[in-house]
């Protein structure tokens, strides 16, 4: 089995760390982390891809071992990771075959993909695709009438972001409603990388702010990306807490999407080996 590795990648502002599954001659498949969490959180779902994959999944900017400026009160749209993602690409010794994702990494490979002169395959798990006035209002001068206006994002700022050891936060996470539902093994595996030590202990590599920046920085176009990437693109979504919300939307652009049973919006962590096989399955249609 390949072991994973880090590899850096020089960007404009700064640099993008990512952890890679080498497979010199295989396609790429590139893969993108949701927002608040980093790619070693997907070990269990995207190792079993390596033998088909040269496998580059980034910590996105603000996030895991990535060295990039990142600051809440200047963000405005998911536009920022996928520039991030563009300047990736061009660095990869051939172009990806397939962009896939999670969440705010799903929809920033669509919004990148969007600007590919050639379009790769997309295999997008619940992608954050809201309704259109959402983006709308996020665009306006008035747009900071947003913060604070997303539960989700009040949430994420108070989120405890010091502790003693890993140890500690192995324990509190542990005992969290959250991660009861994820499979063995992927919790370690996130705190691996989501964590930093510091001279009192650990804190998230995450900002909690940076985090809380993200749901509201809604400022960028999916549904234009989705035009224009069209039937390239497929997504995965789920039953409970999904972020295709407008999937009407996606499906008049030529998105497909298909339903992935008994999990929610974290599938990824809940159901590593099934989210596996339908990225694989898309791949196998797609590049035959």
């Amino acid at each position: 089995m390949t072991v994973p590795l880090y590899r850096d990648y020089r960007l404009s502002d700064g640099v993008l760390s990512a952890r890679v599954w080498t497979n010199s001659g295989a396609p790429v498949l590139v893969f993108a982390h949701a927002n608040g969490f980093c790619a070693r959180a997907y070990d269990q779902m995207l190792t079993p891809l390596a033998d088909r994959f040269e496998i580059i999944a980034p910590d996105l900017r603000g996030h895991g071992r990535s060295r990039l400026p990142a600051d809440p009160g200047t963000h405005r749209s998911w536009d920022v990771y996928a520039d991030d993602l563009r300047q990736l690409y061009d660095q990869l010794p051939q172009p990806p075959a397939i962009l896939s994702g999670h969440s705010m990494g799903a929809a920033s490979s669509l919004l990148a993909a969007a600007r590919l002169p050639t379009r790769p395959v997309l295999a997008l798990v619940e992608p954050v695709i809201l309704p259109l006035s959402v983006n709308l209002v996020a665009r306006w001068p008035l747009h900071n009438l947003l913060k604070g206006r997303f539960g989700i994002a009040n949430q994420a700022r108070r989120r405890a972001n010091g502790w003693p050891d890993r140890a500690a936060v192995a324990r509190r996470y542990g005992r969290h409603k959250t991660f009861s539902s994820w499979a063995p093994g992927v919790l370690e595996d996130y705190l691996a990388d989501g964590l930093v030590a510091d001279d009192n202990g650990v804190h998230l590599a995450c900002d909690p702010n940076w985090e809380a920046a993200n749901y509201e920085a809604q400022g960028h176009d999916c549904l234009r990306a989705a035009r224009i990437v069209g039937d390239r693109a497929h997504v995965l979504k789920a039953p409970r807490g999904s972020t295709v919300v407008n999937q009407a939307g996606l499906r008049r652009r030529g998105v497909s999407i298909e339903r992935i049973d008994a999990v929610s919006h974290l599938a990824p962590m809940e159901a590593p080996d099934r989210v596996c096989a339908w990225i694989a399955g898309i791949a196998q249609r797609a590049l035959r």
